[in-house]
């Protein structure tokens, strides 16, 4: 008698939710896409796991690559677009810039109410503003020596790992990470983690761990019910985790404000002789710019963006640097043109000096190396936007309720906008090449009004962990991964590798 009840209450919800949902039905039944399964959609195919989610989901874009498409799994509509002017329209439209359900997950986490996951659109904006300050052009400047200094300790530790190899190779994603980790830290809350010399600084650990667990819930589609989730193990421990978090970025918190009201009343007496309208606001971390503004927002407040920056600042370029290491270790005539790009610019005093800021903007073959990386590596594969009113996009009127996607992994490889798109090709990034393409057909950190805060920030950075290496080391193939072809990636939070990025490094001579 009880199977017969479940199988009533099972109907009545369905029949419920499709009476509740059949607008968005009707409209929806107007786009093009993929049929899917009663009731699930193509839940299946995300159950195939990360890396099986990137092949099906290209198949499926390039399928109907030229118009925006839907895609149903269980009762969510998701709409992906496809088109360069869709894009444009929708990340620079006021009125859509809240980002989609799934960004639950990360403010259920350790990101709160940051930037990149807040809904509330006008916090966001006064966020948005004071964060931007401890990305300046002057403050990122005086980043270069930390850079440079990082970036050298990670010369030194995939030398020793490779050293230690018989055949003179290492999986440099961790290192990279590490590397990373350690930059953020330094730059934006001033704390050495110590991270790249075996420190295992909690923060740092329970960090990775958090992460891990939005990476499970993501991967396990029904753990993004917050209800189910608190029944399984990974909750628990992600609890844990955000408590330590929480705990560490409390003490920095707490500590840079006695900092700062220790230094004010040591300079009262010099702000009062000088006058200074600047004073209190020439500071070189992001902690201190929100600190500064610490009546604008609470103390939770700072702590999310504390914990978002670091997350926004590591994961990304980690990423991205790995990525354009490896891509020159394959590809020798461009890992050679970037050598005697730095040749020449060091050419001058002494050659193995440390870059200035104009070194690195002199780098414009580099740069359009990376680019080239990010077209084909985007570390935020996919993206979303709420649409919470019905509007009309690419000539379909898309139901209220609806999540619209952006696909910078398949939008970037489309051979409408890249001639042989999986062919790694920096020319790509030529002035000419770039102004024959819309601008909205290369968008590794988003763009428009939400677009990431920390973009010359990161490039600065890449810029010099890249070019350091390549001046220190030629880059070559490792056996165990011979090819690009053979580099095997997975979409969670982030693009991933499944089983490290290895790079063989032979020091020059």
């Amino acid at each position: 008698m009880w199977y017969l009840t479940c199988i009533l209450l099972l109907a009545i919800t369905i029949t419920v939710l499709m009476f509740k949902g059949r607008r968005k039905i009707i409209l929806a039944n107007r786009i093009p896409g993929p049929d899917g399964y009663f009731l699930v959609g193509l839940l299946p195919i995300f159950l195939l796991g990360p890396e099986l989610l990137i092949k099906h989901g290209k198949n499926i874009y390039r399928k109907y690559k030229g118009s925006l498409f839907k895609i149903w799994v269980c009762n969510h509509l998701y709409i992906v677009l496809t088109d360069p002017e869709d894009i444009e329209l929708v990340l620079t439209n006021p009125k859509l810039q809240k980002k989609s359900k799934e960004y639950l997950v990360l403010q259920e986490s350790i990101m709160g109410q940051g930037i990149f996951s807040i809904s509330d659109i006008k916090k966001w904006k006064n966020n948005r503003k004071m964060v931007s300050g401890g990305f300046s052009f002057t403050i990122i400047k005086s980043f270069i020596p930390i850079f440079y200094e990082e970036a050298n300790t990670l010369n030194n530790v995939l030398r020793a790992k490779c050293a230690i190899s018989n055949s003179n190779d290492c999986d440099i994603s961790f290192p990279v990470s590490m590397a990373t980790m350690e930059m953020i830290g330094k730059t934006a809350l001033g704390v050495k983690f110590n991270a790249q010399n075996g420190g295992c600084h909690r923060f740092v650990e329970n960090l990775q761990t958090a992460m891990h667990a939005w990476e499970y819930r993501i991967s396990h589609p029904w753990y993004l019910n917050k209800t189910v989730f608190r029944l399984s193990s990974v909750q628990h421990k992600h609890y844990q985790c955000q408590q330590i978090i929480n705990q560490f970025t409390d003490e920095i918190i707490n500590t840079k404000i006695d900092e700062l009201n220790r230094s004010i009343i040591s300079c009262e007496g010099e702000k009062n002789e000088t006058e200074d309208e600047d004073f209190g606001r020439k500071t070189r971390t992001v902690i201190e710019i929100l600190l500064g503004n610490h009546h604008a927002m609470s103390h939770e407040q700072i702590r999310d963006e504390i914990v978002t920056i670091m997350i926004g600042g590591q994961e990304t370029t980690a990423l991205t640097n790995a990525c354009t290491i490896f891509m020159l270790a394959h590809h020798q005539d461009v890992q050679n043109k970037v050598l005697e790009e730095l040749q020449s610019i060091f050419s001058v005093g002494d050659h193995d000096r440390p870059p200035t800021y104009e070194d690195l903007q002199q780098m414009e073959y580099l740069e359009r190396v990376i680019k080239e990386t990010l077209r084909i590596f985007p570390p935020l594969p996919v993206f979303g936007r709420s649409l919470e009113e019905e509007m009309e996009i690419g000539g379909y009127l898309c139901p209220a309720g609806t999540t619209l996607l952006l696909c910078p992994l398949f939008l970037q490889s489309d051979d409408r906008f890249y001639a042989n798109p999986d062919k790694f090709n920096p020319d790509n990034f030529l002035p000419d090449a770039c102004r024959s393409r819309h601008p909205y057909t290369f968008i590794p950190f988003s763009a428009g009004y939400r677009n990431c805060i920390g973009i010359k920030y990161a490039m600065l950075q890449m810029k010099t962990i890249v070019s350091t290496l390549v001046r220190n080391n030629l880059l070559l193939p490792s056996n165990r991964c011979p090819t690009p072809a053979h580099l095997r990636l997975m979409f969670l939070s982030t693009l991933k590798f499944v089983d490290g990025c290895y790079v063989k490094i032979i020091p020059r001579t």
